[in-house]
Protein backbone atom coordinates (compact mmCIF):
# COMPACT_ATOMS: atom_id res chain seq x y z
CA UNK A 1 0.00 0.00 0.00
CA UNK A 2 1.50 3.56 -0.45
CA UNK A 3 2.06 6.16 1.45
CA UNK A 4 -0.62 8.48 0.32
CA UNK A 5 -3.24 5.50 0.87
CA UNK A 6 -1.87 5.32 4.18
CA UNK A 7 -2.19 9.10 5.15
CA UNK A 8 -5.89 9.14 3.86
CA UNK A 9 -7.01 6.67 6.21
CA UNK A 10 -5.48 8.23 9.05
CA UNK A 11 -8.26 9.81 11.80
CA UNK A 12 -8.67 13.32 12.56
CA UNK A 13 -7.11 12.59 15.58
CA UNK A 14 -3.92 11.43 13.95
CA UNK A 15 -3.64 13.68 11.55
CA UNK A 16 -4.04 16.23 13.84
CA UNK A 17 -1.28 15.20 16.76
CA UNK A 18 0.82 14.38 13.62
CA UNK A 19 0.59 18.06 13.17
CA UNK A 20 0.75 20.02 16.57
CA UNK A 21 2.24 17.20 19.02
CA UNK A 22 5.56 18.07 17.89
CA UNK A 23 5.00 22.15 18.76
CA UNK A 24 2.86 21.41 22.40
CA UNK A 25 6.10 19.15 22.88
CA UNK A 26 9.01 21.65 22.16
CA UNK A 27 6.70 24.53 24.21
CA UNK A 28 6.93 22.38 27.32
CA UNK A 29 10.69 21.94 26.71
CA UNK A 30 10.75 25.80 26.42
CA UNK A 31 8.52 26.17 29.79
CA UNK A 32 10.69 23.49 31.54
CA UNK A 33 14.04 25.86 30.71
CA UNK A 34 12.08 28.84 31.68
CA UNK A 35 10.95 27.21 35.32
CA UNK A 36 14.58 26.58 35.84
CA UNK A 37 16.37 29.29 38.44
CA UNK A 38 19.61 29.49 37.31
CA UNK A 39 20.87 28.67 33.85
CA UNK A 40 24.38 27.51 33.11
CA UNK A 41 26.37 30.02 31.94
CA UNK A 42 29.62 31.42 31.51
CA UNK A 43 31.83 33.84 33.88
CA UNK A 44 32.35 36.06 31.00
CA UNK A 45 29.62 38.83 30.36
CA UNK A 46 30.02 38.70 26.32
CA UNK A 47 30.14 35.07 26.17
CA UNK A 48 27.33 34.36 28.77
CA UNK A 49 25.29 37.11 26.41
CA UNK A 50 25.62 35.20 23.32
CA UNK A 51 24.97 31.91 24.43
CA UNK A 52 21.70 33.08 26.19
CA UNK A 53 20.58 34.69 23.15
CA UNK A 54 21.45 31.98 20.59
CA UNK A 55 19.69 29.88 22.51
CA UNK A 56 16.48 32.45 23.04
CA UNK A 57 16.54 32.78 18.88
CA UNK A 58 17.15 29.24 18.75
CA UNK A 59 14.30 27.08 20.71
CA UNK A 60 12.14 29.95 19.10
CA UNK A 61 13.32 29.67 15.26
CA UNK A 62 12.52 25.75 16.12
CA UNK A 63 8.88 26.25 17.23
CA UNK A 64 8.33 28.96 14.20
CA UNK A 65 9.13 25.65 11.95
CA UNK A 66 7.31 23.02 14.24
CA UNK A 67 4.27 25.50 14.35
CA UNK A 68 4.67 26.34 10.58
CA UNK A 69 4.65 22.48 9.67
CA UNK A 70 1.54 21.91 11.91
CA UNK A 71 -0.31 24.89 10.54
CA UNK A 72 0.79 23.82 6.74
CA UNK A 73 -0.24 19.96 7.31
CA UNK A 74 -3.84 20.77 8.46
CA UNK A 75 -5.25 23.74 6.58
CA UNK A 76 -6.22 24.23 3.09
CA UNK A 77 -2.70 25.00 1.29
CA UNK A 78 -4.06 28.36 -0.78
CA UNK A 79 -4.52 30.08 2.52
CA UNK A 80 -0.48 30.91 2.07
CA UNK A 81 -1.51 33.94 4.58
CA UNK A 82 -2.48 32.02 6.97
CA UNK A 83 0.58 29.51 7.04
CA UNK A 84 3.04 31.91 7.55
CA UNK A 85 1.29 34.61 9.77
CA UNK A 86 -0.10 32.33 12.29
CA UNK A 87 2.98 30.40 13.28
CA UNK A 88 4.55 34.24 13.90
CA UNK A 89 1.14 35.11 16.36
CA UNK A 90 1.54 31.80 17.90
CA UNK A 91 5.55 32.62 18.26
CA UNK A 92 5.13 35.53 19.81
CA UNK A 93 2.25 35.13 22.09
CA UNK A 94 4.21 31.85 23.56
CA UNK A 95 7.03 34.51 24.36
CA UNK A 96 4.71 37.02 26.18
CA UNK A 97 3.23 34.45 27.89
CA UNK A 98 6.85 32.77 28.84
CA UNK A 99 8.36 36.16 30.16
CA UNK A 100 5.18 36.62 32.13
CA UNK A 101 5.49 33.15 33.72
CA UNK A 102 9.25 33.97 34.39
CA UNK A 103 8.65 36.57 35.88
CA UNK A 104 6.82 34.57 38.76
CA UNK A 105 10.28 32.35 38.82
CA UNK A 106 13.08 32.98 41.41
CA UNK A 107 15.94 34.48 40.12
CA UNK A 108 14.66 35.29 37.07
CA UNK A 109 12.99 38.37 35.34
CA UNK A 110 10.65 39.15 32.28
CA UNK A 111 11.99 41.77 29.97
CA UNK A 112 11.01 42.91 25.91
CA UNK A 113 14.27 42.45 24.74
CA UNK A 114 14.10 38.66 25.54
CA UNK A 115 10.65 38.36 23.33
CA UNK A 116 12.70 40.70 20.39
CA UNK A 117 15.63 37.93 20.39
CA UNK A 118 12.47 35.14 20.48
CA UNK A 119 10.90 37.26 17.13
CA UNK A 120 14.47 37.11 15.53
CA UNK A 121 14.73 33.86 15.84
CA UNK A 122 11.34 32.95 14.58
CA UNK A 123 11.51 35.68 12.05
CA UNK A 124 14.52 34.12 10.71
CA UNK A 125 12.70 31.00 9.81
CA UNK A 126 10.16 32.97 8.22
CA UNK A 127 12.92 35.02 6.18
CA UNK A 128 14.14 31.61 4.99
CA UNK A 129 11.63 29.50 4.16
CA UNK A 130 10.45 32.47 1.77
CA UNK A 131 13.50 33.27 0.79
CA UNK A 132 14.34 36.61 1.81
CA UNK A 133 17.53 35.16 3.26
Amino acid sequence: MSNSKQSNKRTPLVNWLNAYLPPLVWAGVIFIISNQQVLPGTDVFLYDFLLKKSAHMLVYAVLYWLVYRGVKLTTNSSSVFLHWTLPLVICLVYAVSDEFHQHFVPGRYATMRDIGYDMVGAGAVFLRKYRYI
